[in-house]
């Protein structure tokens, strides 16, 4: 019966790991269609500077991929600790091949599309955001003065510029644990939100609370000198209708509404929950990081809920392909118990 049930979970992450890599590559390759027919119509034109760099990357995900195949095809068979050690090095490298071959479309598709919904002419949405949120009663100028001092400041911004690195930490952990089901299935998740946020952010464009509220320097002089503004000179770019080159390697995030940065904070903590002694320090973290993207990120408070519902609908939307997996192992798990049960 152990056998049985080891046999069913293992089952399941072979084809939950496929089917993430499918619905992955499927999206990026959706994106690339869109890309390809809005491109022709927008001001922002693809650099040839940047085959350059995709090549490159191609080339070494292509060489490590061979590397890998060949070393784990020679070992197959090797028993030694030195073996076993080189042939663990070597399924590393393998599963790094295969979540850079996932995840880099998906960056290059994403970008571009964030980069031509930029350049659009329609009018600005802040002023509604705003109205939204005193609504709700939430005045965005007092939040900063509230956070605006030298021990509250330093700490959203620590939090808020912590993000970045665990999106390739997230990967990284569960290629060293054999967890490539969890790695795919991450990258999915991102996939899914980089459609929500890119279709919304399309309807809704927005330059951010900086740029509407236009605080004095010193009522955020705790914080960054850039903060919520690091996108504005490339958006206003797009946005003149003048022609944009893009050039991935100084490309700047975009997304002003929905707040993107909340979205992948909530998709990181789910994606850590695995590892229960990491999860709950970054969920905290990314919890400060959240409050954060009100002052060090300039959004508006509906931006927050917006990424929100955001992460939380791309979960959703995954795990739905890992319950139908599931669903199909247990199937086939009992029917294997029948059959046993029957002899």
């Amino acid at each position: 019966m152990l056998k049985l049930v080891n046999s069913s979970n293992t089952a399941v992450r072979i084809m939950g790991a496929r089917n993430y890599l499918y619905a992955t590559l499927i999206t990026s390759g959706l994106l690339g269609a869109v890309d390809l027919l809005w491109l022709p119509y927008s001001t922002v034109r693809f650099s040839p500077l940047n085959w350059h760099d995709i090549r490159a990357v191609a080339l070494c995900i292509c060489l490590a991929g061979l590397v890998s195949w060949l070393v784990t095809r020679r070992l197959r068979d090797d028993r030694s600790r030195a073996g076993q050690f080189v042939r663990r090095a070597s399924d590393f490298l393998g599963s790094l091949v295969l979540v850079a071959a996932a995840f880099v479309p998906l960056l290059i598709c994403t970008t571009i599309l964030m980069h031509v919904a930029s350049a659009t002419g329609r009018p600005l949405a802040d002023p509604v955001l705003a109205a939204i949120d005193a609504r709700m009663g939430f005045d965005w100028l007092w939040f900063l003065s509230v956070t605006n001092n030298q021990l509250v400041a330093p700490v959203l911004i620590f939090a808020y510029h912590a993000l970045g690195p665990q999106v390739p930490f997230v990967l990284l952990l569960n290629i060293a644990t054999n967890r490539n089901d969890r790695s795919l299935q991450f990258i999915a998740m991102l996939a899914v939100s980089s459609v929500l946020a890119g279709a919304i952010m399309t309807l809704v464009p927005a330059e951010g609370a900086y740029a509407y509220f236009k605080p004095t320097a010193e009522q955020f002089n705790h914080f960054t000198a850039q903060a919520g503004m690091w996108h504005h000179e490339t958006l206003m770019a797009l946005r003149s209708g003048e022609p944009f080159d893009l050039i991935m390697t100084r490309s700047n995030g975009l997304v002003t509404f929905p707040s993107y940065h909340t979205a992948l904070g909530i998709i990181v903590v789910y994606a850590l929950r695995d590892y229960r002694w990491l999860m709950w320090p970054i969920a905290v973290l990314n919890a400060l990081m959240i409050i954060a993207t009100l002052p060090e990120g300039g959004h508006h408070l509906i931006d927050v809920l917006a990424g929100a519902m955001v992460g939380v609908a791309s979960i959703f939307a995954v795990r739905l392909i890992g319950a139908y997996e599931r669903g199909k192992a247990d199937s086939v798990a009992r029917s294997a118990v029948g059959s046993t049960a029957g002899r």
